[in-house]
């Protein structure tokens, strides 16, 4: 069967509207997903555009009222806490920061800033992290960096509950406590001079320089490091007594210069008496026997020097004690009224000895006396030079440097108790030419050439009223106690003497 064109064309149009029928169930239901996926998806963005701005209002809010996120202050994490939050957290760290105590590598004590009386000025501390909160905010960015803050802060301590916390008990439980020793000068004898004996270190706690060493230690550990680490005290001589007294000390170095000065002058000090031809001599053996030593000090001994000069006085002095004294006619005869001669001043003396002794020097010297005769050598204080009376012989004798210048018959006093001639030993007390001897008790006046006195008003001097010298004329024609000399002897006599001029008469 034959179609015809419209009939094809419109055949051919009913199939494919056929074939568009049998699809279209399909392409509906893709649609459907379609529109439903992108409802979703715009719930989606729509969600996702609450969340951002619900999450960037809560961030802003969050950010004025807290300190931030990644916020930390000296290692402490206070992202999200308001500054007096922070504040309290800040300060609790600080105080429960440990302090431990060493000694010699060994822990004896561990306490707590807190225990200690440290804190932080929560005002200030608050203030601070106010100040640091509003410049976050200034520096605030979508992604914030982490950053730890330093800022100021004020420490608080309660001194008396540090001192407390640092009693001394805490440290000497375990360990034996010893008190240190001042340096010290003693003398040394094997070296023969002063030296300076160290002082000794102990381990004494000494409450004030504990206190102080641990303030120093903590104040230098939160300088460094405010919380990061455990604060760490060495109990060590920077907390123990102290000597008063150290080996540098310029005190002490001043004294032990000034002793071993001394020591040396004693040393090199040799003392040497004159009497005549006849010394004594006090040499550096001796001196350092007389020497005490008694810790830091050296002294002479003054008795021992009281004792040698009292020998030196046993020995030569020779006035006011009985003498010996060998006659020209070669007798020794006993003279009891001994006025002349030399007598040591034992004060004085000793004064000077005592000064002597420290100068260093070589001395040589007469003592001090406090009688002297005219020379001496040794214990024989004539040295040949003296006059010689002997009553019973009625004769004189002038000797000069063991010289006899003259000899002479002489008149002496009548021998009677108000007139007789003193005996004994006397210097002449001076010289006169001319002279006029007189005497209210005997009523005279009588002129002499030359007058020549030794003790009581009696002397020599010459008579030119007298015929006759020597044998008995004395007896019956004596003086009033003067040594009558023939004028040409007197003369002689008076020129050879001076003062001091010794006489003795027996």
């Amino acid at each position: 069967m034959k179609l015809k064109y419209g009939e094809i064309k419109g055949a051919l149009k009913m199939s494919e509207r056929k074939k568009r029928g049998e699809q279209r169930q399909p392409t509906n239901r893709k649609g459907k997903r379609k529109q439903k996926l992108k409802f979703i998806l715009s719930i989606s963005i729509l969600l996702m555009i609450v969340l951002t701005v619900g999450f960037v209002a809560y961030e802003i809010v969050t950010d004025t009222q807290t300190m931030g996120c990644k916020t930390f202050v000296y290692g402490q994490n206070v992202s999200r806490l308001t500054p007096d939050q922070a504040t309290e957290k800040i300060n609790t760290a600080f105080e429960d920061k440990t302090v431990s105590f060493y000694e010699n590598g060994k822990s004896v004590y561990t306490v707590s800033l807190r225990e200690l009386g440290y804190s932080l000025n929560t005002q200030t501390l608050e203030t601070e992290l106010f100040k640091l909160k509003k410049e976050i905010w200034k520096k605030r960015t979508i992604f914030e960096p982490r950053e730890d803050w330093k800022i100021p802060y004020e420490v608080v301590r309660d001194d008396n509950r540090l001192s407390e916390t640092l009693s001394a008990e805490h440290f000497t439980a375990d360990t034996e406590r010893i008190n240190s020793e001042d340096a010290y000068i003693k003398y040394d004898d094997t070296s023969k001079k002063f030296i300076i004996v160290d002082a000794v270190q102990g381990n004494q706690i000494d409450p004030n320089r504990l206190l102080q060493y641990t303030s120093d230690c903590i104040q230098r550990n939160l300088e460094e490091d405010f919380f990061r680490k455990a604060i760490s005290v060495d109990i060590n001589e920077n907390t123990y007594s102290q000597a008063a007294v150290t080996a540098s000390s310029e005190e002490l170095l001043s004294r032990l210069s000034e002793l071993n000065t001394n020591i040396e002058k004693y040393n090199n000090t040799s003392i040497t008496y004159l009497f005549g031809d006849v010394t004594e001599t006090i040499d550096s053996a001796t001196i350092n026997s007389w020497m005490v030593i008694s810790g830091d000090k050296v002294e002479i001994d003054s008795d021992k020097v009281r004792a040698y000069i009292e020998s030196l006085a046993s020995k030569y002095n020779t006035i006011y004690v009985p003498r010996s004294f060998y006659t020209s006619n070669g007798q020794t005869v006993t003279i009891s009224n001994n006025e002349y001669g030399f007598r040591i001043d034992q004060d004085a003396e000793f004064e000077q000895l005592c000064a002597d002794l420290q100068s260093g020097t070589t001395i040589q010297r007469s003592p001090i006396y406090e009688k002297e005769g005219l020379s001496r050598n040794g214990t024989d204080d004539l040295n040949g030079s003296y006059i010689e009376v002997s009553l019973e012989q009625q004769h004189l004798w002038l000797y000069k440097n063991g010289v006899l210048v003259t000899d002479t018959d002489v008149i002496s006093g009548l021998p009677t108790e108000d007139r007789a001639t003193y005996t004994g030993a006397y210097a002449i007390a001076y010289k006169a030419s001319p002279f006029t001897l007189s005497s209210d008790i005997y009523g005279y006046e009588v002129p002499v050439t030359y007058w020549m006195p030794f003790v009581y008003g009696q002397g020599l001097h010459d008579a030119d009223w007298q015929p006759e010298f020597g044998g008995d004329v004395y007896k019956t024609n004596g003086s009033h106690g003067c040594i009558n000399l023939p004028p040409d002897q007197a003369e002689v006599i008076y020129n050879a003497i001076d003062g001091g001029y010794p006489i003795i008469l027996y």
